[in-house]
């Protein structure tokens, strides 16, 4: 082999053996003027664009790069026009990416447990409030101790949630973030290597620290995450009347299943809120373990605890199942303990049922596959009469064996389905039944799903976390296959419940103009005030009556450049941040300034004193000539104007100096019929508004009074008259 060959193969192989990371990217805004562009993060580096106050770029991510005297707050890597660089992070505002119908919020402390009640005090027998759902966030805002509450650790939070309610909460069912995440730069770099995102990083490390013996394995399905959202949508369901977790008020099944909104379909899909002690087990590999064999069968035992199903008729079957089919018989008990409960259900009685005129008896389905209601002929049947009449006439046709007439042959064909149509064919974590979106399927991805229950992952793996810890076994070699999408946020919180308007209706600043015009959908703003100025006024006020608004009022400028936020937090408690760039500058040139020195007249609303005949281009060559820095026209349908056309009556106008931007409407004197010219047709709508036939109001009033003294009366009709026979011009 030739070297050049041998060094090719070896980038080769080195290149695909690098992992590779992806990660979400952001808009952003440059907030001055003359902001370069960088080829690397230092100010010696090339330059490669030059971009004005309010361009559009993109933000590759937001690591900073260099800093010291070049850029101390440090450089972000961006994108502009297709082409990679760097820029000083003080010239830029970030916009976060927005995932339509998800709460992007981060949270500082959550619900641990499925509808934990919130109490009016710190107490059990206290009034419920209400009852929290698996991962609702709440913000902690005291701690009472209580000896006789109910409460096993004996100490109560009160919490803030939904916004702007408040309770207490048994402190054994929240979690604070803070305590479930840790730093070790040496181990966040082995994680790093292993492919997984800074996101996901500080929950590995803290489970790290506390069982070592846990290998955690990045897999990266390649899908990006807003894609697998919308895949997801109608195919989940959860026990919840909370209205702004539901499709409908309607139930999809039963009378208490309701289809789930993408906000929850995207919170129980982040596999970073499900790193904890006891529901990471979601993404336990469930194949059999032959270094467990001789725990297995008090693990099983564990997971019923004292209930009927911990006998050994129920617990041998479904050991023996797990060992010859591969599989761990833990995933064969948690589905079980999840279907039918520790104590089984009507589904495993083997009681008699009717159907079709013919009484069956002694079936079973400890899976309940095949157990949804439905109509057949006409007729409603409920979920356990369709899964008991599945043992009973399909599930030997569908298994190509017996009909499930007894426990063991039951167990042992349930679980079979189980390893054969899932575990056996990629889907061998909880997560992955529930969410196929394993790169290893052998079916179509968002397929396949085995169960429609949103949060049985979560369940089924806390009572495999249960087993163990009841076995002592916590600490043992245990491997989590934990997914990685493309383009995450970087948190994902259930909708938040309440009002969630958090726009604002108005934004202005006492003296000044910002720009653009306030728009409630629009973020960034920026405003130019005289070097003298050492205090501005901000003005803000929220559209809803619900929402907070904070960082505006009196605000001192520290520096040339200033960045002011301000912050609208909604009654359900999601946020919106408005961003102002405040620029200090010497030219302190005033609209009025230019419009005065271009013999041109405001008149409230309207600018005014403009002669007929008067092309766009001319007017903006004149106001740019007396100190404007851009002007905009458009013509009465809201299109900019073409620089030969003339300037009508009823035309908008926006006139931007260094300072301050504003708009006005057009009236050119004489014109009425806002055409730009004097014709016979102003002349007519003059008479008629004389003769008071049609009124003329607004900006067609002000042009019609050519005479300048307040009032249209004959004089301006023939003022315009001697205009039209050109005996004198207006």
């Amino acid at each position: 082999m030739k070297k050049y060959s041998f060094l090719i193969l070896f980038s080769t192989i080195f290149f695909f053996c690098i992992p590779i990371k992806i990660f979400a990217s952001y808009d952003g805004i440059i907030t001055r003027n003359a902001v370069n562009i960088r080829e690397d993060y230092t100010t010696s580096s090339k330059v490669l664009y030059t971009l004005n106050s309010n361009t559009s770029i993109v933000v590759v991510d937001k690591k900073l790069y260099g800093g010291g005297s070049d850029c101390q707050e440090g450089w972000l890597e961006v994108i502009y026009k297709n082409s990679n660089g760097y820029v000083c992070s003080k010239y830029v505002s970030i916009i976060d990416t927005t995932f339509d119908g998800i709460n992007v919020m981060d949270y500082t402390a959550r619900v641990t447990g499925n509808n934990v009640s919130v109490r009016k005090s710190a107490s059990t027998s206290s009034t419920q409030l209400a009852t929290l759902s698996l991962g609702t966030n709440v913000e902690i805002l005291s701690t009472t101790s209580s000896t006789s509450s109910g409460c096993t650790s004996k100490t109560w939070y009160m919490v803030q949630y939904y916004g702007n309610k408040t309770g207490y909460i048994c402190k054994d069912y929240v979690v604070k973030k803070e305590e479930i995440t840790a730093n070790d730069d040496e181990y966040t770099q082995v994680l790093k290597e292993k492919g997984f995102p800074n996101s996901y990083i500080p929950y590995l490390t803290h489970l790290h620290n506390k069982y070592p013996n846990w290998n955690f394995e990045a897999i990266d399905t390649n899908l990006e995450f807003s894609t697998v959202i919308d895949k997801e949508e109608g195919k989940n369901l959860m026990q919840t009347a909370n209205d702004s977790y539901r499709t409908s008020d309607v139930p999809s099944e039963g009378s208490t299943w309701f289809k789930v909104n993408s906000g929850v379909i995207a919170f129980y899909m982040d596999p970073r809120n499900w790193l904890t002690e006891n529901r990471i087990f979601m993404f336990e590999n469930l194949k059999y373990i032959n270094e467990k064999e001789d725990i297995y069968p008090s693990l099983i035992k564990n997971i019923f605890g004292s209930g009927k199903l911990s006998d050994d008729k129920y617990t041998i079957p479904m050991f023996n199942s797990g060992k010859n089919l591969g599989m761990s018989p833990l995933a064969i008990a948690t589905r079980i303990r999840l279907e039918v409960g520790a104590n089984g259900s009507a589904s495993t009685s083997g009681e008699s049922f009717t159907w079709d005129g013919k009484t069956y008896s002694g079936y079973y389905n400890f899976f309940n596959i095949g157990a949804y209601e439905a109509k057949i002929n006409g007729v409603s049947v409920s979920a356990v009469k369709r899964g008991l009449l599945y043992a009973a006439k399909l599930a030997g046709v569908r298994s190509s064996g017996e009909l499930w007439n007894n426990i063991e042959t039951a167990i042992t064909e349930g679980s079979s389905t189980l390893a054969k149509n899932y575990i056996n064919k990629g889907q061998d974590t909880l997560y992955y039944q529930k969410f196929n979106v394993s790169p290893d399927s052998a079916t179509s991805h968002f397929t396949h799903q085995y169960m429609t229950n949103i949060q049985a992952p979560a369940i089924e793996g806390s009572q495999t976390y249960n087993a163990y810890k009841s076995a002592d076994i916590l600490n043992s070699n245990i491997t989590f296959e934990i997914p990685i999408y493309n383009l995450m946020p970087e948190y994902t919180s259930l909708p938040a419940t309440g009002n969630t308007n958090n726009d604002l209706s108005n934004l202005q600043i006492d003296g000044y103009s910002i720009s653009p015009l306030f728009d409630s959908d629009i973020l960034t703003y920026e405003v130019y005030v005289p070097t003298s100025v050492e205090k501005i006024n901000i003005k803000a006020t929220a559209k809803s009556e619900l929402s907070t608004v904070s960082g505006d009022g009196e605000i001192t400028l520290e520096s040339d450049e200033s960045i002011v936020t301000i912050k609208v937090v909604s009654q359900a408690g999601t946020e919106k941040k408005y961003t102002i760039a405040i620029h200090k500058v010497d030219d302190t040139t005033k609209v009025e300034d230019v419009t005065s020195k271009s013999s041109l007249v405001i008149n409230s609303a309207y600018l005014t004193k403009i002669k007929n005949s008067t092309t766009v281009q001319s007017l903006k060559d004149t106001l740019i000539k007396n100190g404007a820095k851009s002007v905009v026209i458009t013509d009465k349908n809201g299109n900019e104007s073409s620089p030969t056309s003339y300037v009508g009556t009823n035309y908008k106008i926006t006139i931007t100096t260094t300072i301050e931007s504003k708009s006005y409407t057009i009236s050119v004197n004489g014109d009425t019929s806002g055409d730009g010219q004097v014709t016979i047709l102003d002349l007519l709508q003059i008479q008629k508004h004389i003769k008071k036939v049609t009124t003329l109001n607004n900006a067609t009033l002000l042009s019609a009074d050519t005479s300048g003294d307040g009032k249209v009366t004959i004089l301006d009709l023939l003022q315009v008259q001697k205009h039209i026979k050109k005996i004198n011009y207006l």
